[in-house]
């Protein structure tokens, strides 16, 4: 089955070079993906495009990004990671561009590598129409 990441991804976690990411920013990282292009907005901000791909044929799966705008990444050349995708959440751990792929879902301190993971836009939203009003307010936890 291929992995489909066409939409909006919400961040709920961010993790760089060993060190987590406050709240505020994670949730302010925005990913949309459509066809073989992504976008990336940090606070509304868009910080980076360019195109990718998915390799499904090795374990863990991998994604190649080459950027084509970007507010602090080298152009034209490629970033390789690892991604996991299970129902709405999406994970990645991208190295640096032409760094090795990153082995597992965990960075280091000066690996210049990122953790992120990812909701489906409007997931939540479909989560709390499902629960019947009799249950109560339904509280997620990472």
């Amino acid at each position: 089955m291929a992995l489909d990441l066409t939409g909006t991804w919400h961040g709920v976690y961010a993790e760089v070079d060993g060190e987590a990411l406050s709240a505020s920013y994670s949730r302010g990282v925005e990913s949309t993906y459509q066809v073989n292009e992504f976008s990336i907005k940090i606070h509304g901000k868009v910080e980076h495009e360019g195109t990718y791909s998915i390799n499904e044929k090795v374990d863990p799966n991998q994604i190649t990004f080459v950027y084509t705008k970007s507010s602090h990444f080298e152009l034209n050349k490629p970033r390789t990671g690892i991604l996991q995708l299970a129902g709405t959440t999406y994970k990645n751990c991208i190295g640096a561009i032409g760094a090795k792929v990153p082995h597992g879902f965990n960075t280091a301190p000066n690996s210049n590598t990122v953790l992120t993971v990812l909701q489906k836009k409007g997931a939540e939203a479909a989560a709390s129409e499902a629960i019947s009003p009799q249950v109560g307010p339904r509280i997620l936890a990472w």
